[in-house]
């Protein structure tokens, strides 16, 4: 796992190439402390910083070196470097390191770009061809590692974060007005090839780039998630049996490692199964009951899901390590988490994550196993439910809709944090249904609040997919990449693997949601604690939101009364201000956090508006 950057000069515009290759690398050693390299040749120049996983030696630095020909920046993970390998020596390639990287560009000169759907991993790669003068990017299948460019005069840059690019002072710092939009009214973020910076673009998932002095830019997408949905169809023992095989089959591939392997744990379903089965994978092969795992707890909050873990801690005899954050820490790292971030982000679940990151890097580990994409494949999430329900009605199946409706209720969110009106609103949002009086324009700035949404629910004929491929998971991953990253720690997603994906995507809908339960099938296939797989209760990846930001109120209402508010083109301070006893006492549910994230965002980055 590492941090990648670069550009492309063809007609040698860009001055000081070195240096600014410098500040690049600079900017995102954090995702690679262990090395470091830079390479300018022709009009491309490479940057890399290392985090050694795979081939600990001297062996894997980068940028690396192919017949006289290649040169790579890779950042990720081949699984199946080892049967990609054999499979290359068979056809009469030679290897003279153990890591995934050579065979990246053995595999590119032998299949050429095709090679790209035979690697199961995730990654992000620039690839210099000497011959022909051409720069190749790509990006995983499901873009679980991230690859911005920008286009400036003469030239193109790319990174694997944005605070790289702006390294380079000739990139504006302006707003994304459509981008903003979407975030601040629907919570929204990563949905398009757009960033919350004009003219700075994320390449998307399942694409690739080719650069070259005669063509240009060009970007096709070289994967596409098979997907046609099926109300109803046989769930069978051979059905249970192979998505447990597929699933070992992930865990099996994402041990691999030169370095230990420990699990993110957060009482839920997905953390559970996965650290489970990868303590009886480890357990077989003598790998003892060593494995580390880290939680984020909430002292005194009744949402607090200690017992769940506590249960898989027992079961597992893992080497259990909790992080304790509060509203005081939270205010303490807030600046540095947006700065990590690079964009802003919907709630305070994003430092939670941080923490439990940051106690992994304090305690030694370099690879964790994580639970992302899990919900999206599975209808992990409520409005999955309420989805499932609605296309019972329209297939004519109304006692069927009635029975999940009813077994549903009693697991509708509750407690102090949650509340009823929670679901509902999501409902709303599902049906597309928003109107210049919805709550979530009142706050914003008049003209502003009159724009377009551009990304919704309202296209419900795709509506698993989109919250894949456009709407949750995209920012799932750009969250759990910066925090990992932020602290050298390579985050694998067993969920993920595209087999994995591919055959859970084929399943019919109640496979996964059948008699009021969510991710039915993997209840049925996966080990874990009864008191966990029996539980409807989940509520999501929670955080005390309103008691962090109550914790510092005074703090964050200075924020919106600053005489040199930067965000007043899309936010009205003064109504905020104005209603800011009833909007914290949770009276309206505005997403009060994502205004904050926001200005604060513009502050830390200096962005100015259009």
């Amino acid at each position: 796992m590492c941090g990648i950057c670069g550009f492309y000069d063809p007609d040698n515009r860009l001055p000081e190439k070195q240096a600014l290759l410098e500040k690049m690398n600079a900017a995102q050693k954090h995702r690679g402390p262990d090395d470091e390299g830079i390479c300018i040749e022709g009009p491309a120049g490479l940057g890399h910083v290392r985090l050694s996983i795979l081939d600990l030696t001297a062996a894997g630095h980068q940028p690396m070196h192919y017949q006289d020909r290649y040169t790579v920046v890779y950042n990720g993970e081949i699984y199946n470097y080892i049967e990609l390998r054999e499979e290359l020596m068979r056809a009469g390639y030679a290897f003279r390191t153990n890591c995934d990287t050579e065979v990246l560009l053995a595999a590119y000169d032998h299949w050429g770009e095709d090679c790209q759907t035979r690697f199961n991993g995730f990654w992000a790669f620039a690839l210099h061809d000497r011959q022909t003068g051409r720069l190749f990017l790509s990006r995983d299948r499901y873009g679980v590692k991230p690859l911005y460019y920008t286009q400036l005069p003469g030239y193109l840059l790319f990174a694997s974060e944005i605070k790289t690019l702006l390294t380079d002072e000739r990139v504006e710092r302006t707003a994304n007005d459509a981008v903003i939009f979407d975030y601040l009214v629907n919570g929204f973020v990563d949905c398009t090839e757009e960033t919350f910076f004009n003219g700075i673009y994320r390449l998307e998932a399942g694409c690739c780039m080719r650069v070259d002095p005669r063509f240009g830019k060009q970007i096709r997408r070289y994967y596409e998630l098979p997907y046609r949905e099926s109300l109803s169809g046989p769930v069978t023992e051979e059905t249970v049996r192979t998505f447990r095989s597929l699933f070992e089959q992930s865990i099996r591939l994402r041990l691999r490692a030169d370095v230990p392997v420990g699990s993110c744990l957060s009482g839920g379903l997905d953390s559970s199964a996965i650290v489970c089965e990868s303590s009886r994978q480890l357990r077989a092969v003598g790998g003892g009951n060593g494995q580390k795992t880290f939680s984020s707890c909430y002292r005194g909050d009744p949402n607090d899901e200690r017992r769940f873990m506590d249960a898989v801690i027992e079961r597992c005899g893992v080497d259990a390590h909790f992080a304790y954050p509060t509203g005081d820490t939270l205010y303490e790292d807030l600046e540095r988490l947006i700065y990590t971030q690079d964009e802003p982000f919907v709630s305070t679940s994003m430092y939670a994550s941080y923490c439990v990151m940051r106690l992994a890097h304090e305690n030694g580990a370099k690879v964790l196993l994580d639970g992302q994409g899990a919900d999206e494949i599975l209808c992990g999430y409520r409005k999955a439910r309420v989805y499932y329900i609605k296309r019972l009605l329209r297939a004519g199946k109304p006692v069927r809709a009635a029975k999940e409706l009813l077994a549903y209720l009693p697991y509708m969110r509750k407690g102090k944090n949650v509340s009823l009106l929670a679901d509902l609103n999501m409902i709303r949002q599902f049906l597309g249904k928003t109107s210049s009086t919805d709550i979530r324009h009142r706050y914003l700035e008049s003209s502003f609040a009159k724009r377009t949404l551009r990304n919704s629910y309202a296209e419900n004929d795709r509506f698993l997919l989109n919250d894949f491929d456009r709407i949750v998971l995209p920012a799932l991953l750009r969250y759990v990449d910066r925090n990992s990253m932020a602290f050298s720690i390579e985050d694998r997603l067993p969920f993920l693997d595209w087999r994995l994906v591919e055959y859970a995507m084929s399943l019919p809908l109640n496979a996964k949601i059948d008699g009021g339960w969510s991710k039915a099938i993997m209840r049925k296939a996966l080990d874990m604690p009864e008191i966990i797989r029996r539980r409807r209760d989940k509520i999501g990846f929670y955080t005390p939101e309103k008691a962090w930001m109550d914790a510092h109120l005074a703090e964050y209402r200075a924020v919106f009364a600053a005489p040199d508010f930067r965000a007043g083109r899309y936010i009205d301070a003064a109504g905020i201000l104005a209603d800011w006893d009833s909007l914290t006492r949770g009276k309206d549910d505005i997403g009060l956090f994502r205004y904050l994230c926001l200005e604060k965002w513009m502050r830390i980055f200096d962005v100015k508006t259009a």
